[in-house]
This record gives C-alpha cells, structure tokens and sequence, in this order.
C-alpha cells in the first residue's frame, strides 16, 4: 500500500473518530458508509484491519447501541414472547414479556416491533387505544400503526423499530412520524429513518409509542390483510357463519385472534393492497349464502377490538365456499378468489336426526310470544345488533324509547321479520349469550313429545 494511500486513510480515521464525538450515531453511520466506499474501492485486504478497530472504538466508547445503528436493519433476532394476561377490562388483555439475555436488535414475531437493546433486561409491552384528541395540535396527522404501551424495568432500550403498513418510497416517507405519549400529552418525533418495513427512533423514556402520518387526498393504498375465522357450528344450525376481517398489515393478527379464540381460524391468502376510503364488496361463491353488509369502506382502524368487516352466511351442508374482494367503485379484483373450507364441530353431524331440530330463525319465529314476555336483555342484544348494522338507527332509537323490556322485544322481533333468516340468527346467538338458561328451557319444551 502506498505511503499516500496510508495517509489518506489515517486522515478519514481521523474524521471519523472527530464524528464519532461531535454527532449522534445516524450522522456516524452515514460518514462511515462514506467513507468506506471510497476506501475499500483503492485498498487491498490489509487495510480491513482498520475497520475492525474503528468498530471496537465505537463500542468501547459509543456504547454498544452505537455498533448496532451500523448493522443493517436486517440483522435482527427472532423472538417469540411470552404472553401475560392484564388485568384491564378496557383494553387488549395481552401482555408480551421479552427477557432480553444480551446487547443486539431483537424483533417480536408476534407484533413485528424491534427492540435495540443496550444489554440484558426485561420488557413488557402491550397495545392500547388511541384517543383521537391528542392529534387535535398537529394539524392534519392521523394514526398509521397500534399505540404501544412499553417498559423496561432495567431500562436497557435505546431505540425502538416500529412496523408501519405504507407502500415504500423514499420520498413519500416523510410523512410519517412517531407519537410519543406521556401523561396526556403528546410529543411528535422524526425518524432516523424509514425502511420498507419499520420507522427507526432513538428512545431515552418509555411510555406509550405510535407511529402517525399525515393525511392525504385522494388516500394511498396501504399493505393490508384478510383473517377469515368460522363460528362453530351447533347441533341446530342451518348455517355455517364467516367472521371476515380487512386489516393493515402492521396490525398484529395475534391480537385479532385472540379476541376470537371461540372461532375456528381459517387459513387463506391473506396479503394484498387496499386504499382506505374505498368501498369494497365481498363476492362469494356458494349454493345459497348472504354477506352482510354488502359494501364496506376499508378504514385505518388500529383499536385493540376489532369486529369484522363482513360476515357471510352459508348453508352448513357446503363444504366450501370461494371468496373474493372487489373494489366497489372500479369494478376490479384486489384479493383474488380463494377457497376456504369449512368444517363441523367435533361431535355433530349435519345429517338431522329424526325429531328434526329448529333453526335458529324457526325458534324465533315459534317461541315468539314467550320471547316479549320472558327476554331481559333485550337492550344489550339490541345494542350489538346496532353495531352489526343489522338494525337501523331509528328502530334502535325506537326500541329504546319504550319502557318495558317486552314492549321493547316486540318491536325488536319486528325488525328482526324485515332483517331475514340470518338477522334472526345473530339475535339467537345474542339470546344464548346473554340467557342460557332461557334457550335451554325453551329448547326442552320444544322437544318434548307433542
């Protein structure tokens, strides 16, 4: 190697340690990539050497923290969490532990966060619920991924890698930011920078962490997801009942899962781009079926409960059924057709047996009269049905108006006559669920022998 080679290499060292003093570690990484390529591109093998030492002074007197912002983002170890049951009835019960055993980035597989730390520690995280008032100061900006709720008892993390849903390009990135919530209060961070995964920040206190975006007009497609989960099936039912869920990607589907641990999972092609404002329509493919409701508009909703975007009714003779996504307004297929096949709960068969059981709409249909006299949850049953859109607004307010509980189920057995068979069936489903003991009983006398 030449003496000026040697020379000038000396004098970039120099520049870098000079940086390694003067700039936080994002500037350092960028001077060194700099250096190095203009380096490495006249040196042979022997100068190597002085990259290893320059990698062992960041480390003896950076942190660290410092060696791993100079790894790439792909350099991360997979870990799977334990999960902890909370004891807050309001939010997402699920608590994820990680117990960190040394320094190194470390990304969950369950929520996709990464985590850089700076040795060994314990972190617990969960998701909670955005209050839309704490974006009231910054203009337009909107919530682009779940807020976090993240601690370390020995306050081991440095920076923090949250994974956003957006569609990469380098210049529209800028949009993005991360929420920092602390007591009430919000503070808006840049980013060190975005890759086509995850938004990367320097963290010092831990609290609560969202990523936000500005909002834009028209809207962009944004990466997203399907979850498709199946009822199970009773002894009474004519139908099987699809749960269909529309998400963004970056929203953990463990969460989603959880909620509807009761539900049998469908697996099934689930990436593909959705642009939020956008109506779309759920087309299926069966013998007889009803989707309800037929067109939905795909929103960013990144609460902890999550209720789904369609639900499909479909004979429970079928042993599958094809669906699909349709873009509402240009008539195009955005999740091509896939075909999901449905089961029967362990123990019952779908043949009848002799004394053939009610459907779910014929118990509604004969046990109507003991119905108004006898249902006491008629509110409750009244108030999911509102939020399935499975009664309008004005026959809830209706329903609500009267004073007695079954001159409230009467009018609501009314609008459940112009809501069909499976409308029917949700507030049979409803009745179970909130009186057991009234469908037990008048399922006993409805097979007791005329």
């Amino acid at each position: 190697m030449c003496p000026k080679c040697t020379l000038s290499l000396y004098v970039q060292y120099q520049v870098l340690i000079f940086l390694c003093f003067s700039f936080d570690i994002p500037q350092v990484t960028q001077a060194h990539n700099h250096v190095m390529e203009k380096t490495l591109a006249i040196l042979d093998a022997k100068c190597l050497f002085v990259y290893f030492f320059f990698v062992l002074y960041c480390i003896y007197h950076l942190g660290a923290n410092a060696f791993f912002f100079l790894q790439s983002s792909e350099n991360k170890e997979v870990f799977t969490p334990k999960i902890l049951k909370g004891n807050d009835k309001d939010q997402q019960k699920n608590v994820y532990r990680f117990e960190c055993p040394y320094a190194g980035q470390f990304r969950c597989s369950l929520t996709s966060l990464v985590f850089v730390m700076e040795g060994k520690g314990e972190v617990l995280y969960k998701t909670v619920s955005w209050d839309p008032r704490l974006l009231d100061g910054l203009g337009k900006m909107e919530p682009a991924g779940p807020l976090y709720d993240i601690d370390c008892f020995d306050g081991a993390i440095s920076g923090l890698h949250l994974p956003h849903c957006e569609i990469f390009s380098e210049k529209d990135m800028d949009g993005l930011a991360v929420a920092h919530v602390t007591d009430g209060n919000l503070a808006k961070m840049d980013p060190l920078k975005v890759t086509e995964a995850h938004v990367m920040i320097d963290i010092k206190h831990l609290s609560f962490f969202g990523l936000i975006k500005r909002i834009l007009f028209p809207p962009r497609p944004v990466n997203a997801q399907v979850l498709v989960f199946q009822r199970p099936v009773t002894e009474r039912q004519r139908e099987n009942v699809l749960g269909v869920h529309l998400l963004p990607s970056n929203v953990p589907l463990t969460e989603v899962k959880d909620q509807h641990a009761e539900n049998m999972d469908i697996k099934a092609t689930s990436q593909f781009r959705l642009t939020p404002e956008t109506d779309y329509r759920l087309c299926c493919q069966a013998e007889t079926f009803t989707v309800q409701p037929e067109t939905k508009v795909f929103e960013l909703h990144f609460s902890p409960n999550c209720h789904p975007t369609f639900e499909v009714f479909v004979n429970v003779r079928n042993k599958e059924v094809k669906l699909s996504l349709m873009d509402n307004t240009e008539r195009r297929e955005v999740w091509s057709t896939q075909q999901i096949l449905l089961t029967v709960t362990s123990g019952q068969e779908v043949d009848r047996p002799a004394h053939r059981q009610l459907t779910e709409s014929e118990f509604v249909d004969k046990n109507r009269h003991l119905l108004i006299q006898r249902v006491s949850s008629v509110m409750a049953i009244a108030d999911c049905l509102r939020t399935k859109n499975m009664i309008t607004g004005e026959m809830y307010r209706k329903v609500l108006a009267k004073e007695s509980c079954p001159d409230k189920t009467r009018l609501l057995l009314v609008a459940l006559d112009s809501g069909g068979a499976s409308v029917k069936a949700e507030f049979y489903r409803l009745l179970k669920e909130n009186e057991p003991h009234l469908v037990d009983d008048l399922d006993s006398e409805a097979s007791r022998p005329q």
